[in-house]
């Protein structure tokens, strides 16, 4: 007798057979080797804990105290580092429409005329971005953010509650920019079919009834009574007043152009639209019961584009195989591939060197640049703009080349081609692979030759990434340059 287990994972039917365990006790011994083996293992699903029973090799009783689980995090870190790496991204972000407001009255006995109670509706939501420190891509930003609407009001003065704000976290040093939309084929239709609502063949009638549809909201059975009282056309002229002073500080305001550089810091990209007024915002001395209130007005929308540049002390510049990985690997807390064959770093890494005195600082390290990156050679120059923010650039150089010089003019002149003056910043050169080959040994002198007669001041280190050699004398030193870079900007 045996008893079929039916377990869900990753969408698919797994049917496991597992003794129960009065027949088990008793039959152990006739079951063959194989069979005995077997252990009732539930396997990983997206969503479900792993628990492993292990049997006693005395008892043949299965333990449940040997248990191991698997928390959803950690799968969704390990998940996490699967995913592509986005640094360039263009969003639309849709603030929440406004509730709408109520048209009610407090009904009492024998009472004809009772005071209007509608209450007015709910703002739309806020799109907020956040800097957090805890992301490191844009794969996680969608490309259409839409913010939660606001209630409507309700009767007995209750105004609508405010729509849900969306709060959306960005890395740290994400760059916001408000761009012109391009339109695709369903927003020409809608241009189009504006251009004939407003077109001089149209009646104004039409024109003036699609228009109080989108603005008003009537009592039951009072829509056209509503609209052939003065009261009513007094109201209209008081929100088209309203309408035309909110348009007015829109043309004021400038386009988005935020740099999240701020730990933690928020912003509101596009704001949720205000809500609709009730029957009381219309309350006169003369008109004691009006019938009529306001919808809710829509939320702004933005076309925006992100571009990730990170923020680190120094920055890696090399070539393909020059060892940056290597580098970053032994000076820092990072893991970065390390592969025999060009091109293995294919996004940008950052490390942090803890000194014994709880001095940090982050290192960046790049994909490698090729002669002609700047005109989208190799992998192309994208991957620069997260040096851009690097106090000291840090020249890794395969000094068992045959002129490793030469590989140092090439960054120079791809940096230089990229961003004018990015080469004038504070750098320092390390010589890597110093002790493969006698080469190595006969080149650092030459190289060190080449710039004491250009009189610049760039100290070469030569070193050994892979085996850590003369790697405390190198972070010194960058220590040293990342100082005075800091206390320069302090003092700007």
């Amino acid at each position: 007798m045996e008893i079929v287990l039916r377990k869900h994972v990753c969408f698919a039917k797994l049917f496991l057979r597992v003794q129960p365990r009065e027949i088990f006790y008793h039959t152990r011994n006739s079951l063959s080797e194989d069979i005995a083996d077997e252990k009732p293992i539930f396997l990983v699903g997206q969503h479900d804990i792993a628990i492993i029973q292990e049997e006693d090799e005395k008892t043949g009783i299965l333990n449940n105290d040997k248990k191991r689980i698997r928390d959803q995090s950690i799968q969704y870190k390990l998940r996490d580092k699967t995913r592509q790496f986005i640094d360039y991204i263009r969003v639309v972000v849709k603030g929440g429409t406004g509730g709408d407001g109520c048209v009610a009255f407090n009904r009492e006995r024998f009472v004809s005329k009772v005071p209007p109670s509608g209450g007015n509706g709910g703002r739309g939501g806020n799109v907020i971005f956040v800097a957090s420190p805890n992301h490191s891509s844009l794969h996680s930003v969608r490309r259409v953010i839409n913010a939660d609407r606001g209630q409507n009001g309700k009767g007995h003065m209750q105004h609508g509650s405010a729509g849900k704000d969306v709060i959306i976290p960005v890395p740290l040093g994400t760059i916001v920019r408000e761009i012109d939309p391009q339109p695709n084929k369903k927003q020409l239709e809608n241009i189009e079919e504006e251009q004939m609502n407003n077109n001089e063949n149209l009646d104004e009638e039409t024109k003036l009834a699609k228009k109080r549809a989108a603005t008003w909201v009537h009592y039951p059975r009072y829509d056209e009574k509503n609209q052939l009282g003065s009261f009513f056309l007094e109201a209209e002229k008081m929100i088209e007043e309203e309408e035309r002073y909110n348009r007015s500080l829109k043309t004021k305001e400038e386009k988005l152009n935020l740099d999240l550089s701020v730990l933690n810091a928020q912003y509101v990209v596009a704001r949720g639209g205000s809500g609709g007024k009730g029957n009381p915002h219309f309350l006169t001395n003369a008109n004691r019961s009006p019938k009529y209130a306001t919808k809710g007005q829509e939320g702004q929308v933005k076309y925006l584009e992100l571009e990730l540049k990170t923020i680190a002390d120094a920055g890696l510049v090399g070539l393909p195989n020059a060892g940056k990985s290597t580098f970053l690997t032994a000076v820092s807390n990072a893991h970065p591939k390390i592969a025999p064959y060009p091109f293995t770093t294919l996004n940008p890494y950052i490390g942090t060197v803890d000194y014994s005195d709880r001095f940090q600082l982050t290192i960046a390290d790049i994909p490698g640049l090729i002669q002609g990156a700047h005109r989208n050679v190799g992998l192309g120059y994208s991957f620069l703009r997260h040096i851009e923010r690097s106090k000291v650039l840090v020249y890794v150089i395969d000094l068992s080349e045959n002129q490793p010089w030469e590989d140092w003019i090439i960054l120079q002149n791809e940096l230089e081609k990229y961003r004018p003056g990015l080469t004038k910043r504070p750098s320092l050169i390390v010589a890597n692979k110093a002790d493969i080959t006698e080469k190595a040994k006969k080149n650092l002198p030459i190289f060190e030759t080449m710039f004491k007669e250009k009189e610049q001041e760039i100290i070469i280190v030569p070193v050994s990434a892979k085996y850590k050699k003369n790697i405390i004398k190198v972070t010194t030193l960058l220590r040293q340059i990342v100082e005075k870079a800091r206390e320069k900007e302090d003092r700007e």
